[in-house]
């Protein structure tokens, strides 16, 4: 594969993606003008954006577009895969996580000739570091723009509403102005609240600003307890950080290690009586595990089993069955579902062994700021409640939901363009991935995929998945705009 350092050094305004419009921020553009590509824009380029950018590159016609807008400028990352100097693992094995769905060897082929230090060899497999993951899309993702001479390009824009508009759509900038298209991607992520904070409570625990100019030996508390509290809690240690750090969730429940799994334990075929009780479905998934303990298979087989039918098992759920999973279950699905590589489980495990990390099962109950430090009120499961004095609020309570964060989604649902999920986790789509609007009907022209899809998928987070689902939008897309014929007179 080519090393992408020199492609990445490239730097393409919205004039590249439409070269007879200004910049953003300059007043009125169009991508329709005589001599402009038609435009087919993503907005979003974390792994979910990268991977539609590439197959609907290597899918449509080459005088097609294709615009990877981000408003951070950070391409082929996200919060995910920035490079850090914190060497945080993969929570998948790398013969799981190429990003191509044809080409499943891929990332660990390539990890095993370019990674050097930043893969870790354990007994229950190779583990890459999340920046040597993200170096990876982002070389995959300059190889695609070389080889496509300029079909793809990327543009630094915070893009703050879609609205339909003459042969498609147009996008507005936060810097002022838009563009026009003639379809839009929706690949926003795991939504992330606002980068606000008063310099002692932070919500999002991806900034930067989140573990920097700590005093060494203040107590810092992390609030929940999930792969987000593991990775802040060994960066912190990693940038020499002495103090106590305290960790509370309701349940205190933390992410189990991954162990040496031979072949997986064969999904069950559930029952259609199953598939309409929860109560009942995780009965029969305990009769599972006892059976594959009996025959000397742990549960991890059993659970790493269930990806090929977990979504049809989500989608058969009732909406108060799923309502249920999401209030009562979730937490033990994914401290049993999203396991940690070995090699950050012994260093999770160390700093809980030196007392320099606990975990509580509390909530928070209220929160005083003042002074530089927080007053913060715990009340455990029995009641009781005491207050402690930290420097640092860190909240890593995963992905928000829809209505709390930053994007285009909200101005869309106000014009009943896309339809918010019964859960609010993101918007409803078709299996086709096209967002459904408000009259319960497909909205031509306008698709999404990964984490802001997981209301009607569930398993849509990890690499596998999105990467399946990048392949299908693809063809989707190119078989909507061959259907429409808009660009059929241009070929």
């Amino acid at each position: 594969m080519q090393d992408g350092t020199v492609v990445a050094r490239q730097r393409f305004s919205l004039r590249d993606v439409a070269p007879d419009i200004p910049p953003p921020g300059s007043g009125h553009q169009s991508a329709g003008g005589r001599g402009a590509s038609p435009l087919i824009a993503i907005v979003g380029a974390g792994f979910s954006g990268t991977m539609a950018a590439v197959h609907l590159r290597r899918t449509l016609p080459p005088h097609v577009t294709i615009g990877l807008f981000e408003r951070r400028g950070r391409f082929a990352r996200g919060p995910a895969y920035a490079a850090t100097g914190a060497p945080h693992l993969l929570n998948v094995r790398a013969k799981n996580m190429s990003a191509l769905p044809d080409e499943p060897n891929d990332f660990d082929t390539w990890a095993e000739t370019y990674g050097g230090d930043e893969v870790f060899r354990t007994d229950a497999g190779n583990f890459a570091t999340r920046r040597l993951y993200g170096r990876y899309l982002r070389q995959l993702l300059y190889r695609e723009m070389v080889a496509s001479g300029g079909g793809l390009r990327l543009a630094t824009a915070d893009v703050t509403s879609v609205v339909p508009a003459a042969g498609g759509w147009r996008l507005g900038f936060a810097q002022g102005g838009g563009i026009d298209a003639i379809g839009v991607v929706l690949a926003i992520g795991n939504l992330q609240v606002p980068e606000s904070d008063d310099g002692v409570v932070f919500h999002n625990p991806w900034t930067d600003r989140a573990t920097a100019g700590l005093r060494p030996e203040d107590p810092v508390l992390i609030v929940g307890t999930g792969l987000s509290m593991i990775d802040i809690a060994l960066d912190l240690r990693g940038q020499g950080f002495t103090g106590n750090i305290l960790a509370v969730s309701r349940r205190g429940l933390v992410p189990h290690r991954h162990r040496p799994v031979a072949d997986l334990w064969p999904a069950p075929a559930f029952t259609s009586a199953e598939l309409q009780s929860l109560s009942t479905l995780l009965r029969r998934f305990r009769q599972e595990v006892d059976a594959a303990a009996k025959a000397g298979v742990n549960w991890r087989a059993l659970v790493d089993g269930l990806r090929p039918v977990s979504v049809d098992i989500w989608r058969s759920l009732p909406r108060s069955e799923r309502d249920r999973f999401l209030r009562h279950l979730r937490p033990y699905w994914d401290i049993h579902r999203h396991r940690i590589s070995p090699s950050a489980a012994d260093a999770f495990d160390a700093l809980r062994r030196t007392g320099t990390l606990s975990i509580s099962r509390s909530r928070v109950v209220s929160m005083h700021v003042h002074d530089g430090v927080a007053d913060v009120v715990l009340q455990s499961p029995d009641g009781s409640r005491r207050t402690v004095t930290v420097q640092r609020v860190i909240h890593a309570l995963g992905p928000r939901g829809v209505n709390d964060a930053e994007t285009p989604i909200s101005d869309l649902s106000a014009r009943g363009l896309v339809r918010i999920d019964p859960h609010g986790m993101g918007i409803e789509v078709t299996d086709a991935l096209q967002p459904i609007g408000a009259s319960g009907s497909p909205t031509p022209g306008l698709w999404a995929l990964g984490p802001i899809v997981r209301g009607t998928f569930w398993e849509c987070t990890a690499v596998p998945d999105i990467r399946v689902q990048a392949a299908t939008l693809a063809r989707t897309v190119s078989q909507a705009i061959a259907h429409s014929g808009r660009l059929m007179a241009q070929q």
